[in-house]
């Protein structure tokens, strides 16, 4: 898989373990922010109440963009719970993605190493049963031009796959469009020999 794609989770999943009479419950859904990673968290709670901890671990984007990742132990010895958590989730390269494990106390303590693994190993056990889809990312870029231009313009961004997401008609066209990274060089040169320079794509700024 190229660095322009990345899987993206699409269905929830559940899977069990059970170490040394302690029961971890990893349950796995789709989520692209932190507040739909928190709702997920609250249906877990309502589902397994009264449990010893639910801990988290997150991946908002890219697998391997480290600014979206989000993990919490939740009570447990620092780095046991939601960092194995994690590393369970991007060992396998999933993104727009967030586990809870919900752990009922047997009564034996596992120590830090055995807690590490039982975290891990419950999220390693779900994911088998996780749906999941390649997400093609794209990357935004702002681009104005005159009407004149867009009969020049609108069939080169079909051609590599540029995706509008905003538009703006007023005495010229403003557009959000998104492009496959390695796509971007040969379409910017291909827009300023269209249109003799007059159109180009610029660093993205959102549309007033």
């Amino acid at each position: 898989m190229s660095d322009d794609s990345y899987l993206i989770a699409i269905s929830d999943a559940e899977a069990e373990i059970e170490v040394k009479g302690s029961r971890f419950i990893a349950c796995i859904s789709p989520a692209k922010t932190p507040e739909e990673a928190s709702d997920f968290k609250e249906s877990v709670k309502k589902r397994y109440p009264k449990a010893s901890h639910y801990c988290t671990a997150s991946v908002f984007g890219h697998p391997n963009d480290s600014n979206g990742y989000a993990y919490s132990d939740d009570g447990e010895p620092s780095g046991t719970a939601g960092r194995p958590m994690l590393m369970a989730l991007s060992d396998v390269g999933i993104g727009q993605v967030t586990a809870v494990v919900v752990r009922y106390f047997g009564g034996t303590k596992l120590g830090t190493g055995g807690l590490q693994r039982a975290y891990k190993d419950a999220v390693l056990e779900a994911l088998p049963d996780l749906a999941a889809e390649t997400l093609i990312f794209k990357k935004p870029f702002s681009v104005n031009f005159d009407y004149t231009d867009q009969g020049a313009v609108e069939p080169l961004f079909e051609r590599y796959d540029a995706e509008v997401w905003e538009a703006e008609y007023s005495d010229i066209i403003k557009q959000e469009v998104r492009i496959e990274p390695s796509k971007v060089d040969e379409l910017q040169e291909k827009l300023k020999a269209a249109t003799q320079g007059r159109v180009q794509l610029r660093p993205y700024e959102p549309i007033d």
